[in-house]
């Protein structure tokens, strides 16, 4: 029994027939690769045999499993080396410069393989997206051409491409003016007159603050005078937090801060005022939090 498919291809011979082979050997399929350049085309012919089947009802069923093999192949040289290249194309029309390029491009390739958000299997998701796309294709003709597949009958999958791609620049974007924010602040900080040599900072499971001076008195309501507390549902404690040291601009900042609901927070505390955060051991305050 002898099933033939040939597959057309200007750009991807190599990786194509890489994956071909890797799937012979390790799924032990008995196929014959025969390659053919017409002009700019490859024409690659794939021969199935099977001499272990007899001429039986289990030829269409031994068929399907070997286009299966057969789309999985392709699924996966799509995956390896076209996506990266139209990832690229992507950024380029943004107009980015070079160096952002290439972090916007680890970005996006790392969304399109673990997946965006907590959406685990992604990957495997779009990869039998493309599965089943090439089998349609396949169940129609012995004849598949990569290129013109990817221009006429993967939208989805494009889309999904495109959406990583947009993803890891709004991520990018984002994370920019964090840090130029957080540049303004720190300068901000170091130009500012320290109004308490330590101060401590605790924080319940609402997130309401609490400022101590270094005798344990609750200095709270202190710093918190320029504030609209009845606007607080617009601004927010852990906002107002970190405006309010600022403001204070203490030497020396004692976290007894626990729950990790506030690592964010924590970490712009941090970063605005980089060696005067210290983080508490343990205490009279930490045990109120």
């Amino acid at each position: 029994m002898e099933h033939s498919v040939r597959l057309g291809t200007q750009k991807y011979h190599d990786n194509i027939c890489e994956c071909l082979r890797e799937l012979g050997k390790r799924e032990q399929l008995p196929v014959e690769i025969i390659e053919r350049k017409q002009g700019r085309r490859w024409l690659i012919q794939c021969k199935f045999l099977n001499t272990s089947l007899e001429e039986t009802d289990n030829e269409e069923m031994v068929q399907k499993i070997q286009q299966y093999y057969l789309a999985n192949a392709l699924a996966e040289t799509i995956l390896l080396y076209w996506e990266k290249e139209q990832v690229q194309g992507i950024i380029k029309k943004n107009n980015l410069v070079e160096a952002k390029d290439r972090e916007i491009l680890s970005k996006a390739l790392e969304y399109l393989n673990k997946g965006l958000g907590q959406d685990r299997g992604y990957r495997v998701n779009r990869k039998t997206k493309l599965v089943t796309q090439i089998l349609s294709c396949l169940n129609q003709s012995p004849i598949f051409d990569l290129e013109g597949f990817l221009s006429f009958r993967a939208q989805e999958y494009k889309r999904d491409v495109t959406k990583a791609v947009e993803f890891a620049i709004e991520e990018y974007i984002i994370e920019k003016e964090y840090l130029e924010f957080i540049q303004l602040l720190k300068h901000f900080v170091d130009t500012q007159t320290p109004q308490l040599e330590k101060l401590h900072v605790g924080m319940n499971s609402k997130g309401e603050f609490h400022l101590f001076n270094n005798e344990g008195e609750d200095i709270t309501l202190d710093y918190l005078e320029d504030y609209q507390l009845d606007n607080l549902n617009d601004l927010g404690y852990e906002d107002l937090l970190v405006s309010a040291l600022i403001a204070v601009a203490p030497r020396q900042i004692t976290l007894h801060i626990r729950n990790n609901r506030y690592r964010d927070t924590l970490q712009t505390i941090r970063s605005v005022f980089g060696e005067r955060v210290r983080d508490c051991s343990g205490c009279s305050i930490c045990e109120d939090f």
